[in-house]
């Protein structure tokens, strides 16, 4: 009697462990079962791409680098989804970055022949640029301010579409919506010297002069030092342990150094990527010392949030002389 009592529990038992595994069963082969996606043979395919941004360096007429990883699917071209990163802007990791294009851009379609790429952007692209007031076409400032940036939004489009051997040339066109028919735009948006409505914007190679280099960097400094824009240095200084605007400035002031001619070379990048070091000359001119030459000096730059930046250090080194 006992046994066919201690039998009954252990009945249950197995009956209970079958039926989870009954059911573990039914959960796998759903689990393996193909989506309605995959049995269409629609499903969209994603892999994750590294690619290198340009965007407005603070509020400099320079272009700053910002990497970034694209989340492509199968429908989309690596040209087009570049574009759309650009007109999006930059994400909150790399703040000293702006973006140039005005809101309401968007983008119409992205083609390709040969080596060339063809963007078209709604006419939103010629519009108020943000930030700007409602009669900002009645100020000059507003309107060379504006020119500025489309001719730097095109130039992010160049090298963002020229980066890695991708293309090797970009023409920009406008249209109103898909129905419409692409133009190319007239050079006076982008310059205002030029007058003539007839001449169009042409495709556009690389041009490496508008990018924040090693030597554009230590330029910037050099250019902001000698005009005594400390304010202008300040975004190109290393953030590590970095001073306030407001005391860097007054730092500056206080020691007086004025910059009255320098070079520099184009410099030359570590294997790592995350330095670089620039030889510079130059003349300074203490109020308490006097003149002093700098000859051939090695600067090192440090690469920071994608972008090249002096140290507080460096920059002092270069100020003081024994």
């Amino acid at each position: 009697m006992k046994k066919r009592w201690i039998c009954i529990p252990i009945a249950l038992g197995l009956l209970v462990l079958a039926s989870l595994r009954n059911e573990k069963k039914v959960e796998t082969s759903e689990e393996n079962r193909p989506s309605f996606e995959q049995q269409l043979g629609v499903q969209k395919k994603r892999s994750l791409m590294d690619v290198t941004l340009y965007f407005r360096f603070a509020d400099t007429n320079v272009l700053g680098a910002c990497s970034a990883q694209l989340d492509m699917r199968r429908e989309e071209t690596v040209a087009s989804s570049i574009v759309r990163c650009l007109i999006n802007g930059p994400d909150v990791a790399h703040d000293r970055l702006r973006g140039l294009f005005p809101q309401g851009t968007e983008v119409i379609n992205v083609d390709s022949e040969g080596d060339t790429v063809f963007v078209t952007l709604t006419k939103a692209f010629l519009g108020r640029p943000d930030g700007a007031p409602l009669d900002w076409e009645d100020s000059t400032y507003w309107q060379q301010e504006a020119a500025l940036r489309r001719q730097m939004a095109f130039q992010s489009l160049v090298l963002s579409l020229t980066e890695d051997g991708r293309f090797q040339r970009v023409q920009l066109y406008l249209a109103d919506n898909d129905d419409d028919l692409p133009e190319r735009i007239p050079v006076y948006y982008f310059d205002l010297q030029e007058k003539n409505p007839n001449v169009l914007l042409a495709a556009c190679a690389r041009d490496e002069e508008i990018m924040l280099t090693p030597r554009r960097t230590m330029k910037m400094v050099f250019d902001c030092w000698q005009e005594k824009n400390w304010e202008g240095i300040y975004p190109l200084l290393q953030r590590n342990e970095l001073l306030t605007l407001s005391v860097f400035e007054a730092q500056m002031r206080d020691m007086d150094i004025t910059l009255l001619e320098y070079s520099v070379t184009p410099g030359t990048v570590s294997l790592d990527g995350q330095s670089a070091t620039v030889v510079v000359d130059a003349m300074i001119r203490s109020e308490l010392g006097g003149d002093a030459r700098i000859q051939r000096e090695s600067v090192q730059l440090i690469r920071e949030a994608d972008n090249w930046a002096i140290s507080l250090d460096e920059l002092m080194d270069l100020m003081i002389r024994d």
